[in-house]
């Protein structure tokens, strides 16, 4: 299946990524590869990704600094995009290349690195052609999400942040990256390669926003009805899974609240801590852009979360 980012959806993607970019362009200080050029996921991902059209095959971080006081901590970003392309084009509710949202943390003297992950079809996505949700067979957002986690822990001392303050973002298929990342340490999804892939890829919390692909809707499970109400098989909960934050507009149209209320109904059965923010009002992908709109208030409360969980 070809993947194509029409004229309506070009300002907010960015496809087929040069693999590195000026930093002079944005505000990020660097840009670091995920992988070493020759490893072989990246030379598997290259074949799986193979005409695909705009594919993004080599990931990597851009990292973003606090210019002040720094309160050692890091938080990895998921771009959305429904794991089709990377939502941080120049229209981007986050900002071109997740300026915005990396302006917004850095300002609190937290560290951010946006991750871009390979795409598309790299995760679990929606066939247009065949009307179905399709799971990848080689789960390459997760290899990445993992990979960066470790990579920015494994580097702590030079990125000047507490190892054991690292925490994840994500928004849309972001999000969906965030909650699979903070529930499927226990295993790499990826023959480990080296001294990297020997550091955890736990993060230390994790903040899912407005995160889609959570139910049983997304295995093409019927009635719809019961699906809606069921996990997706392929998040496995337990009481390891880090603090949760979960954001999500009740008048979503994309991924519906339901999606966060599933998922926080069942991290609470297991006893992992979660917190759950529903907002009125805020549709999808709002990322922190200020709209009039109840959903604006969701970086408060997220900072006042992470005070919280002493990571501020």
């Amino acid at each position: 299946m070809r993947t194509v980012c029409s004229a309506a959806l070009a300002a907010f993607c960015l496809l087929a990524l040069p693999a590195r970019v000026a930093a002079t362009e944005t505000a990020y200080s660097e840009e670091v590869p995920l992988w070493p050029e020759d490893a072989q996921v990246v030379r598997i991902g290259i074949q799986e990704l193979a005409g695909e059209e705009w594919a993004l095959t080599h990931p990597s971080l851009l990292v973003y600094r606090p210019r002040a006081i720094s309160v050692r901590a890091a938080i990895l970003v998921f771009p959305g995009g429904g794991y089709k392309a990377l939502g941080i084009g120049p229209k981007s509710t986050l900002g071109r290349y997740g300026a915005d949202v990396c302006r917004w943390l850095t300002d609190t003297g937290i560290t951010c690195i946006l991750v871009k992950y390979r795409v598309p079809n790299t995760g679990c996505n929606w066939n247009s052609e065949t009307r179905r949700h399709e799971s990848p067979s080689v789960p390459m957002a997760l290899q990445d999400a993992q990979r960066a986690v470790s990579m920015v822990r494994f580097d702590a001392a030079r990125y000047g942040i507490d190892p054991a303050k690292i925490g994840v973002m994500g928004f849309s298929a972001g999000g969906n990256l965030a909650v699979l990342s903070s529930t499927s340490f226990g295993a790499r999804a990826y023959e480990p390669m080296d001294a990297i892939d020997r550091v955890s890829s736990r993060p230390d919390f994790a903040i899912p926003v407005y995160p889609g692909h959570l139910t049983m809707e997304h295995k093409n499970t019927t009635p719809r009805s019961v699906a809606a109400q069921q996990l997706n098989t392929d998040i496995v909960v337990s009481r390891e899974v880090p603090p949760t934050l979960l954001i999500h507009a009740k008048d979503d149209p994309v991924d519906p609240a339901n999606y966060s209320e599933v998922y926080a109904r069942e991290l609470r059965k297991v006893g992992a801590p979660v917190e759950l923010h529903l907002y009125e009002t805020g549709g999808h992908a709002f990322g922190v852009r200020r709209q009039g709109k109840d959903a604006d208030r969701w970086t408060d409360d997220a900072m006042r979360w992470l005070r919280e969980i002493n990571v501020l």
